[in-house]
C-alpha cells in the first residue's frame, strides 16, 4: 500500500481484512483439508497422536521428526497463529519442516481447539495439555527434557508466552527457551501501533479487536484471570531466553517490543529482531530475503538454546 513504507517483496499483498465471525468456519474447514494435503518432504517423518486436552477432551497433535536425529533429541511445542479463531494453515506445516531440519528438533504441533466455539482458556490449556504430553512422554518420542522450548507465531505467540507462564508457575515442565513470532501480547490494545495501523494489509486493528472479542467472550476485561495476554503478568522472573520477532507495519509491532523490554528488566536473554518494511505475516512470502534471514535467525536462535549448536 502506497499509504505505508512496505518492502516490494511484500506490495503485492494488498488485502486488508474486514473479517466477521461468520467467514471464519467455512475457512477452517479449507486450512484443515490444506494443511492435511501438503505433504512432507522426504526427510521428516509425521505422525498424528490424539490426546487429551483441556477438561479431557481428545486433541489432534502433531509430530513432525527428522529421520536421521539422534536419541534424546531437543524438542520444540509450536503454537500456530490465526487469532486464536482461525485453524492451522499450509505455511504453518512447511516452516514446522524448515524447524525440525534446520534446528535438527523434534516439533510438537498441537490442534488446539479454536476460540469461536472454545473461548479462553480452552485454546491456550490445550497448548499446554500438548507440552506436557511431550514432557511425559519424552521417551517414547525420543525428546531429551532438558531441552524443551515453545513457540508460536501471531495469536500462537501468546499461547506460546503464556503457556510458558504457566508452566513456570506450575512447575511441571522445565523450557529452556521461547520463540515468538510477531506475538500477540496485550488485550488492552493500547499501543500506538495498534492505535496507527487501522488498514495494514493481512492483519488490523480491527480484526484484533475481533480477535479478543472471540476469544474473551463473555469475560469482564477489567477482571480477567491469569494468561488471558503475556503483557498481564508483572513479575517475568524465571521465564526462558527468547527470541521475539516484530514486523514494522503491524498493529502488533509495539507490544511485542514491549514484552521484550519487560523480559529483558527481569534480567532474561532476549533477542529482539525488529524486520523493516514488513507487515504481520510476511514470511508467508518464502523467497523473500528478509523472509529467509528472519528464519535463518530463528534456526540459528534455537539451535543455540538447545545446546550451542552452531
Amino acid at each position: 500500500m502506497a499509504k505505508y513504507n512496505i518492502h516490494k517483496d511484500f506490495s503485492f499483498l494488498r488485502f486488508v481484512p474486514n473479517m466477521k465471525k461468520w467467514t471464519i468456519s467455512p475457512l477452517n474447514s479449507f486450512s484443515r483439508w490444506l494443511f492435511k494435503s501438503t505433504k512432507a518432504p522426504n526427510t521428516i517423518d509425521v505422525q498424528s497422536h490424539q490426546i487429551k486436552g483441556y477438561e479431557d477432551k481428545d486433541i489432534e497433535v502433531v509430530v513432525f521428526k527428522p529421520k536421521n536425529i539422534q536419541a534424546n533429541a531437543p524438542c520444540l511445542v509450536y503454537c500456530h497463529g490465526g487469532g486464536f479463531f482461525f485453524e492451522a494453515v499450509q505455511p504453518h506445516k512447511k516452516v514446522m519442516y524448515e524447524y525440525a531440519e534446520k534446528a535438527n528438533c523434534i516439533i510438537v504441533f498441537p490442534h488446539y481447539r479454536v476460540s469461536l466455539n472454545n473461548p479462553f482458556p480452552t485454546s491456550l490449556e490445550d497448548c499446554y495439555s500438548a507440552l506436557k504430553w511431550a514432557n511425559d512422554n519424552a521417551a517414547m518420542l525420543g525428546i531429551d527434557k532438558n531441552k524443551m522450548a515453545i513457540g508460536g507465531d501471531s495469536a500462537g505467540g501468546s499461547l506460546a508466552a503464556c503457556t510458558a507462564q504457566m508452566a513456570l508457575d506450575r512447575q511441571e515442565i522445565n523450557l529452556c527457551f521461547q520463540l515468538l513470532i510477531y506475538p500477540v501480547c496485550d488485550h488492552t490494545m493500547s499501543t500506538a501501533s495498534m492505535k496507527e495501523f487501522q488498514d495494514t494489509p493481512l492483519w488490523n486493528a480491527p480484526s484484533s479487536k475481533l480477535m479478543w472479542d472471540v476469544y474473551l467472550k463473555g469475560m469482564d476485561r477489567n477482571n480477567l484471570p491469569k494468561y488471558a495476554s503475556a503483557l498481564q503478568r508483572t513479575d517475568l522472573k524465571g521465564l526462558p531466553p527468547t527470541y521475539i520477532e516484530s514486523a514494522e507495519f503491524d498493529c502488533l509491532r509495539d507490544e511485542a517490543i514491549l514484552y521484550a523490554q519487560k523480559l529483558k528488566a527481569s534480567n532474561i536473554q532476549v533477542e529482539l529482531n525488529e524486520t523493516k518494511g514488513t507487515i504481520h505475516a510476511f514470511d508467508i512470502v518464502e523467497k523473500s530475503s528478509i523472509t529467509k534471514d528472519s528464519i535463518q535467525r530463528r534456526v540459528r536462535a534455537l539451535r543455540q538454546a538447545f545446546g550451542g549448536q552452531k
